[in-house]
């Protein structure tokens, strides 16, 4: 088998090898990634700690299928290397959890993914939203956007796709809204792009078009006290910004121009965001703001694919676990109390 691929490999030419070559060492670079090391890196930086009690005085506790188990003596309760994280209970080794989330890397669907991993549909859907709740708890994290920030809303069709809640009228996929524009029937996502970071942030704002108040929900502690903010005549933005204290340039149309100002990149994000989620056949709002976290984190800075499988992995590992399956059917602040 080695000589067919040493053949196969002379027959390139010096481009396609360069290429081989790095999918290869990408591949060794994700498969030598585990959980252990992981673990140790963590307790370097920051000490194995209880999730029970928070103590730092634990020991280890033996090893099940290969997860390293520890033991607080001051509570004396057991854990593990994954206790309180999104990989809790789960009940598949780390190296299928690896192979599911290069599936989602390399955009293949649920079914196809499922089928890789050998698990049923249903938890590979679960297993991408625990993937991404994670990679959401981690942007929220990043540092604020800077510099010039261009905001801009896009609208997507309501959709309660899995479900339809009582009293609601089933609608076929893919139909128009009844009214034209910001309607209840639609949800707006507000979008910010850092032009010199190449940072992207959006989140679900309302249904319709959102005021100042879900504004400052959504960009919450998200843009910097010196942030010059572009964004066209909305007035929305205006309230916020001046509420916020922030510099802000207003611009009358999509293609208007200040100087060096405009909101042209914000536009162009939003064209790549439609064509991100049709991808998908179909998104409910319940998991829209998920799928923005998908699309930002691809677009930020040129990761690389093995870049992108670290960093879903960490969140996995290192960030607290929080439910899934209750969260409300249209995620809009103004709507869920907060």
């Amino acid at each position: 088998m080695s000589s067919i691929i040493y053949e196969i490999f002379d027959e390139l030419p010096p481009d396609e090898r360069k290429t081989f070559i790095a999918h290869v060492k990408a591949a060794v670079q994700a498969g030598g990634f585990n959980l252990d090391k992981l673990m140790e890196a963590k307790a370097d930086s920051d000490g194995i700690r209880c999730p029970h009690c928070n103590s730092l005085e634990v020991v280890k506790f033996g090893k099940r299928k290969g997860t390293q188990r520890f033991r607080c003596d001051d509570c004396h309760r057991t854990f593990s290397s994954v206790t309180g994280t999104f990989l809790q209970w789960t009940k598949k080794p780390f190296q299928t959890w690896k192979t599911f989330i290069t599936s989602m890397l390399d955009g293949r669907s649920v079914r196809k993914a499922a089928k890789i991993c050998k698990v049923s549909t249903k938890t590979a859907f679960v297993w991408r939203h625990k993937v991404l709740d994670a990679l959401a708890q981690y942007q929220d994290k990043q540092p604020r956007m800077s510099g010039v920030i261009e905001a801009d809303d896009t609208l997507f069709r309501l959709s309660f796709k899995g479900g339809t809640p009582e009293g609601r009228e089933a609608k076929r996929r893919g139909c128009h809204a009844r009214k034209p524009g910001a309607s209840k029937e639609q949800v707006c996502v507000s979008c910010a792009v850092e032009r010199n970071g190449h940072i992207f942030y959006s989140k679900v704002s309302a249904l319709g078009k959102p005021k100042a108040e879900a504004l400052r929900e959504v960009f919450r502690n998200r843009f910097s006290k010196d942030a010059i903010v572009c964004t066209d005549g909305d007035r929305a933005y205006v309230r916020y910004s001046k509420r916020r204290r922030l510099e802000h340039i207003c611009l009358k149309g999509p293609l208007a121009r200040n100087g060096p100002y405009h909101i042209q990149n914000v536009n162009g994000y939003h064209h790549r965001l439609k064509e991100f989620i049709r991808r998908f056949k179909g998104v409910a709002t319940k998991y829209l703001n998920n799928y923005l976290v998908w699309m930002n984190l691809i677009q930020e800075g040129g990761r690389s694919r093995v870049e992108l499988l670290k960093l879903a992995i960490k969140a996995l590992v290192f960030d607290r676990w929080s439910d899934i399956s209750n969260r409300p059917a249209v995620p809009v602040p103004a709507l869920v109390g907060v």
